[in-house]
C-alpha cells in the first residue's frame, strides 16, 4: 500500500523553491492550502488509507511524520463511527482540589 504526498506547481511553490522555506512559507503549509487544487499531504494520505481500512491504526501512527495530525484524523474517523477515541475511563472533577486537607 502506498502513501504519497502531492504538491503542484504554482507561484507560491516556485517562490519557496527560489527563496527557501521560512515562517509562513513552508512546503507543508503550501500543500495544505492547495488541497482544493489536488495537493495532498503525506499525513492526509495515511489518514485516508486508514479510513478505507487498508491500514490499521498502529501502521498509520508508525509511518506518520506528524503523529499529531494523523492522530487527530484517526480520532475524527473513530468518532464518526461512534468508537471510543481514548482508553481513559470515566473522568470526574476533583471537588477537593485546592482545598486545605482535612484533619482527621
Amino acid at each position: 500500500m502506498a502513501a504519497f504526498e502531492v504538491m503542484g506547481s504554482n507561484i507560491r511553490v516556485k517562490d519557496t523553491i527560489l527563496h527557501g522555506e521560512s515562517e509562513g512559507r513552508m512546503f507543508y503549509d503550501i500543500i495544505q492550502a492547495g488541497r482544493a487544487f489536488g495537493m495532498v499531504t503525506f499525513e492526509d494520505s495515511i489518514v485516508e488509507l486508514y479510513r478505507r481500512g487498508l491500514i490499521d491504526e498502529k501502521t498509520a501512527r508508525a509511518y506518520a511524520s506528524s503523529g499529531g495530525h494523523v492522530g487527530r484524523g484517526i480520532d475524527m474517523i473513530k468518532s464518526e463511527k461512534g468508537q471510543a477515541t481514548t482508553d481513559l475511563g470515566r473522568l470526574e472533577v476533583d471537588r477537593d482540589y485546592g482545598k486545605p486537607a482535612r484533619k482527621l
